[in-house]
């Protein structure tokens, strides 16, 4: 039977957490499930927290190490248990299962999705860096082995990965993805625009820096960095974020900027209001597969100053060599920099204005639509060749 897949498609979101988090791979879900509803799509999500309309919920748990447990805790994440039956019910009435983390839910929920015959895409939201060098693992072997985990038991058992960006795109293959991609950046929505907001803190040179404290994101070096700046008596740095380094962050704050620099965490309309009223977006982060944060300041005209890491997509946002550093030396130089070209400042922000253009979260919600249609015509046509070649036998 042939199904228009243009209209109404049912699919299913699967990921540990959803709401109520400050994770990007959530968030980014969240997003794409209201323009999917909002399109006329029948998305279920399944995870875990509060029920709501068109969620199905899943227990959730920790590991029984203390240490993972607390950060977890700081990051305002949570494993979902993955329960076979709850799983089996809910995939059986839509037509694709899309899956955002590679964990125990995911693991157990492809391979279920793959014996019940339906298509699955997962996105490969998380790099294995990110998880070791979290749980203090750094040793190359740990990646390794991580990424083996991760092909076997959900990228290479996937229909298509979607990936944020060619960085991401180019990792995943390089640990042996072997299924088709399709990059997607996670994109900006509406509400980051320019606004005019008065400078929260008139006379200063205000850097702004947005995400977990956590080690990968490295606040740490754009402290000791600012620090170790000549004009730090005139430069107001913003935290805003959460997450297990925060106190060790308030302290170096106390120790070196005389706890000048303001944390906090907010909600997504008062983030906003940050990044139309700063000079500058730091970047520090060795580890990302894009970086919503710096789509969705560029998207406020806030020029970004990013880290030149290996690991890290976020790189592709830099104008040029000025707005990178590798360093925590060249990081206090560009800052420096920075505040003594104000002008030039102020050009970045209509060339990035322009940039972000080309991120508009409608434009990825229309490939990712693409790629639903695209592996449902596949398995539909995959089906009726096999019916044929039944007859045929």
């Amino acid at each position: 039977m042939h199904i228009d897949y243009l209209f109404k498609l049912k699919i299913a979101q699967v990921s540990d957490v959803f709401e109520n988090v400050s994770n990007g791979a959530a968030i980014s879900t969240q997003r794409f499930t209201q323009l999917l509803r909002q399109d006329g799509h029948n998305v279920v999500v399944i995870s875990t927290g509060k029920p709501a309309p068109g969620k199905v919920l899943l227990k959730e748990f920790y590991p029984p190490v203390p240490r993972i447990r607390k950060i977890m805790q700081r990051m305002k994440f949570v494993f979902a248990m993955p329960d076979k039956e709850i799983l089996r019910n809910a995939f059986s009435n839509v037509d694709i299962v899309h899956n955002q983390f590679p964990l125990l839910l995911g693991m157990v929920a492809v391979r279920l999705a793959k014996q019940m015959g339906k298509p699955v895409v997962s996105t490969f939201h998380v790099q294995g860096e990110q998880l070791m060098h979290n749980g203090g693992l750094k040793h190359p072997l740990w990646t390794k082995l991580t990424y083996w985990i991760f092909m076997k038991t959900i990228y290479n058992q996937s229909d298509v990965v979607i990936c944020p960006s060619k960085f991401a795109e180019r990792e995943i293959k390089k640990y042996g993805l072997k299924q088709p991609t399709v990059v997607i950046s996670n994109g900006i929505t509406q509400e980051y625009h320019v606004q005019d907001i008065p400078k929260r803190y008139p006379g200063k040179f205000t850097i702004l820096t947005v995400g977990r404290n956590a080690t990968e994101k490295r606040q740490e070096m754009l402290i000791r960095a600012i620090a170790a700046s000549k004009y730090k008596d005139n430069i107001q740095l913003i935290v805003l974020g959460d997450g297990p380094l925060r106190s060790k962050l308030e302290e170096l704050n106390n120790e070196l900027l005389a706890g000048k620099a303001e944390f906090n965490l907010l909600p997504t309309d008062r983030v906003v209001e940050y990044y139309n009223s700063a000079d500058l977006y730091v970047h520090a982060a060795y580890i990302e597969v894009e970086c919503m944060t710096a789509l969705e300041a560029m998207a406020c005209g806030l020029p970004l100053l990013i880290a030149d890491s290996e690991l890290s997509a976020t790189k592709q946002f830099a104008l040029n060599k000025k707005y990178l550093f590798e360093t925590q030396d060249e990081l206090t130089d560009k800052i420096n920099y920075w505040f003594e070209h104000r002008d030039e400042l102020a050009q970045a922000k209509e060339d990035y204005l322009k940039l972000a253009e080309q991120y508009a979260i409608e434009n990825s919600y229309q490939k990712l639509i693409s790629v639903y249609q695209k592996i449902l015509k596949i398995k539909e046509q995959t089906q009726q060749e096999y019916q044929l070649a039944l007859q045929q036998a």
